[in-house]
């Protein structure tokens, strides 16, 4: 991240972007599998579940790029409270949808559960590379 778009939506909108990617490739890897078992009422639940993961990483992201625009000594501590709001988020999201039966419960919760996990395997290496470099340019 260069020093011209070291801001809040600079931050922002990388993690949103390699949350989005990272979700594509959990589906694009799970997809076949899921159809071959499941069929199209799979695919969507995969969709949904994927999405509910990318959504509480985009939420969950808020903490770490505000910390990494203004303070980034303190971006450790901001990727604790990421963690805690995407969890948060995702079981806000994730319960309504498997109780109300409109998604296969299975798939959708596997989904939820293995995209949630590499996104944040992802999101958590993004943020300490990123707080890496902004220290460097800071200090």
């Amino acid at each position: 991240m260069s020093k011209a778009r070291a801001t809040f939506g600079g931050y922002y909108a990388v993690f949103v972007g390699v949350g989005l990617a990272t979700a594509l490739l959990v589906a694009g890897f799970g997809y076949f599998s899921t159809v071959r078992l499941k069929g199209d009422d799979g695919a969507v639940a995969l969709a949904v579940g994927c999405g509910v993961s990318w959504i509480a990483s985009c939420i969950g992201a808020l903490p770490t790029a505000a910390a990494l625009s203004s303070r980034p000594k303190q971006a450790t501590t901001a990727i604790l409270a990421s963690t805690m709001v995407r969890f948060i988020t995702a079981l806000i999201l994730v319960v309504p949808l498997v109780l109300s039966g409109w998604f296969d419960r299975t798939v959708l919760v596997l989904f939820v559960a293995v995209s949630y996990l590499m996104m944040l395997l992802v999101d958590t290496l993004l943020a300490v590379r990123m707080i890496r470099r902004a220290e460097d340019q800071k200090g």
